[in-house]
């Protein structure tokens, strides 16, 4: 079987004329000329993403050693030398997800080497299944809560608005997701010590989160340790709040097993 296709006189994805054009001039897209195979599949697959030339390893790399380079400039108009912002996060929650799906075969290993009561270990995987099963949501979720908090702290700058607060802290906390979720599993599995891995990965993030916020407002050392002290005092006052009323609400829907009163 031939694998050449009919000529192809418009793009398929914007239907624009490309007769004598290998990229769509209009929308950008490849033409493509001949039927997917393993070869072209292979090649395709380690174009975009083994290829160190390509935006997903740039962006990588440089939202470890610059940045600003990488979320300012995307904040104004920079759209092709790095990967999109929302793409990036889609790629973290992937990352993620397979951090959770291994987690998740380890799980009643984990919180019995932790907890020894029963009622603990119950109310650790009603938590953990709820996490799993809402992953996606609750990592989307946090972006704006942390984008609100970072607003607050930086109230005195008005460089960034808060919309733009959100677009860093989406490529703040997706690279730092795919980072800790490389980094902890092995640790996890080996050590099966989850409270040890959540002090590694919670001073992790906010280092880095203080690290990007650093270099995008060019702020001192100092001035950066009392954003980043109020930055996590209070995320810490809200997520306790948080806590608090999400176990009431687990307590309501019977999520959450309680202990019946002693009887004499």
């Amino acid at each position: 079987m031939s694998n050449n296709l009919t000529n192809i006189n418009h793009c398929k994805n914007c239907g624009f004329q490309i007769d004598n054009y290998s990229f769509c001039p209009a929308c950008g897209a490849k033409k493509i000329t001949k039927r997917i195979t393993f070869k072209n599949l292979t090649q395709e697959f380690s174009d975009r993403f083994l290829n160190l030339d390509n935006s997903f390893i740039r962006t990588f790399i440089q939202l470890f050693t610059k940045p600003k380079y990488v979320i300012d400039g995307y904040i104004h108009g920079v759209r092709k030398r790095y990967i999109n912002v929302f793409s990036y996060f889609a790629i973290s929650l992937t990352i993620a997800s397979l951090y959770t799906f291994v987690l998740g075969k380890y799980k009643d290993t984990i919180f019995s080497n932790v907890f020894t009561d029963a009622s603990q270990i119950e109310v650790s995987k009603v938590a953990s299944d709820l996490s799993f099963d809402y992953q996606s949501l609750i990592s989307f979720l946090t972006i704006p809560f942390l984008a609100f908090i970072s607003r607050i702290v930086f109230f005195n700058y008005k460089k960034y608005n808060l919309t733009e607060h959100f677009v860093i802290h989406l490529y703040a906390y997706s690279h730092i997701t795919m980072v800790i979720s490389f980094i902890t599993l092995p640790l996890l599995l080996g050590l099966k010590n989850i409270f040890l891995i959540l002090w590694i990965q919670f001073p992790v993030s906010i280092i880095y989160i203080a690290y990007v916020l650093k270099s995008l407002y060019n702020l001192s050392l100092k001035k950066i340790v009392i954003k980043t002290l109020l930055f996590s005092l209070i995320m810490a006052v809200l997520f306790i709040i948080f806590s608090i009323i999400s176990g009431i609400i687990m307590i309501k829907m019977g999520l959450i097993p309680t202990r019946e009163p002693a009887t004499i």
